[in-house]
């Protein structure tokens, strides 16, 4: 049995001793291997920057020679925005990836081997990560050219002893130090892109941000941050007063009335800002020419399983809320009952899919079952909730194309234009399945999903007309 290592000036007297369990021996080779990895990412993370960098150009190539050709097109920026989806979207369909990333990807890639050059040597070689690479990229986008050199030269030395989050502050601080005279100015152009955004994610719940000017930013959350310690604290002396009549006892002759508010400040502060974006009417409506007048109704889509409304206690799955969002399904069936603008949708309990969409709010029948059947833009990868897209037809209509389901599907606005510019050809094979090839001859069949939980056979599409 192995004995305990003698005490050395190493350790004080608090420090345990090393553990002799025989376990630091697999742990370190996993630690090994885990440094195998990081040099290898390194390497493939630099291969994927040159790899998108030269497609970048080859783009620019195309870009100038369709300009050349053809000037009644647009102008070169157009052409260049327009071919660089295409590309970047028949790669996406490959990699499993949405255009939209790999456009991304693509435009740090040129700037990181065109400006930024040095860099690439020490992401092969693992000595920086990708997470530093970006960091460094972003903080870069509002220097002029002469100080490039100089604040690539300052992160990359600082980023090669330092993690992730540090090297993301130096670069911030070094990039202020460098354009400090135009910081103004890039402040005044960030403000003009100040906008709300939301992103949904698990369990029925979604992430609502927003991008404001610091100052403005700052003083909302302090605000909300105040008045949510004014009514914890005023939770927390409800509690102490009703325990005091109580003897301490919760179980007292009030208690079944008494429901404490024991919510965190954080929960509080959620619930203040919420109450205050739908109950309030802001000044600057006020002040407009719009005071007075009824506020605008929000207008979602709510997916409930049929049994779920038949049977509350009946084996069912989620509710959806716009075709894609989770949400519970009591609370799906408590907004059926308040709000006037919800479109309800129906879905089989056997196969999953639409049985039928109604409104209380009149719409086309036809485009409450596409956007039902599609949910998303249906071009490969794209994740846009159909609400936010356009319809297409498959078949223009100016050549005879119906408008039928089985002529069209919902593409977001860019994947539209693009389908009318480039080389992306799509056909129905029915039941809303479609095929696209890319420009590079890639095939992709994109299958709408069900809507509902699948309990049955696997379905098979048929060309059944629409439920309507």
């Amino acid at each position: 049995m192995p004995s305990t290592p003698p005490a050395d000036d190493h350790f004080d007297s608090a420090t345990p001793p090393p553990e002799t369990d025989g376990l630091n021996e697999p742990l370190q080779q996993i630690g090994d291997f885990l440094v195998e990895v990081k040099a290898a990412r390194g390497k493939a993370d630099a291969a994927e920057a040159q790899a998108l960098s030269a497609a970048f150009l080859i783009t620019e190539q195309r870009s100038h020679a369709e300009r050349a050709e053809h000037p009644h097109r647009g102008a070169y920026a157009e052409l260049f925005r327009h071919n660089l989806r295409s590309i970047m979207g028949s790669y996406g369909a490959l990699l499993n990836l949405s255009d939209a990333a790999l456009i991304t990807r693509a435009h740090a890639s040129h700037r990181l081997t065109s400006k930024f050059a040095s860099w690439l040597e020490p992401l092969r070689a693992g000595e920086v990560s990708k997470q530093q690479v970006d960091s460094m990229l972003r903080h870069s986008k509002d220097l002029p050219d002469e100080v490039l050199d100089s604040y690539g030269e300052q992160v990359l030395n600082y980023a090669k002893t330092h993690l992730p989050g540090k090297t993301e502050k130096f670069a911030e601080r070094q990039a202020a130090r460098l354009a400090a005279s135009e910081f103004e100015e890039n402040h005044a152009r960030e403000v003009q892109e100040r906008r709300v955004v939301i992103q949904d994610v698990e369990n029925g719940m979604s992430w609502l941000s927003a991008y404001l000017p610091s100052s403005m930013a700052n003083a909302a959350f302090d605000l909300l941050t105040t008045e949510a310690k004014i009514l914890r604290d005023e939770n927390k002396r409800e509690i102490a007063e009703h325990n005091e009549a109580n003897g301490g006892d919760a179980s007292g002759t009030d208690a079944d009335d008494f429901r404490p508010d024991e919510r965190t400040i954080e929960q509080i502060r959620a619930d203040l800002l919420l109450d205050t974006l739908l109950t309030s009417t802001p000044q600057g409506i006020l002040e407009s020419k719009s005071a007075g007048k009824r506020r605008v109704e929000a207008n979602i889509s709510i997916v409930v399983p049929v049994l779920a409304l038949r049977d509350p206690e009946a084996p069912r799955d989620i509710a959806t809320l716009n075709g894609t969002q989770p949400m519970s399904v009591e609370e799906a069936r408590d907004w059926f009952g308040d709000v006037p603008s919800i479109e309800r949708i129906l879905t089989d309990p056997i196969n999953g899919h639409v049985i039928t969409a109604d409104t209380r709010v009149a719409t086309a029948s036809l485009t409450r079952y596409l956007r039902a059947r599609d949910q998303t833009c249906r071009h490969p990868g794209c994740r846009r909730p159909a609400a936010k897209c356009e319809l297409d037809h498959t078949i223009p209509w100016e050549i005879g194309g119906k408008t039928v389901p089985e002529n069209l599907q919902y593409l977001c606005k860019r994947h539209h234009i693009q389908k009318h510019r480039k080389p992306w050809r799509v056909r129905h094979l029915g039941g809303g399945v479609l095929e696209w090839t890319s420009p590079l001859g890639h095939v992709f069949i994109d299958y709408p999903e069900p809507m509902g939980p699948v309990m049955g056979p696997e379905f098979k599409y048929a060309d059944d007309p629409a439920p309507f």
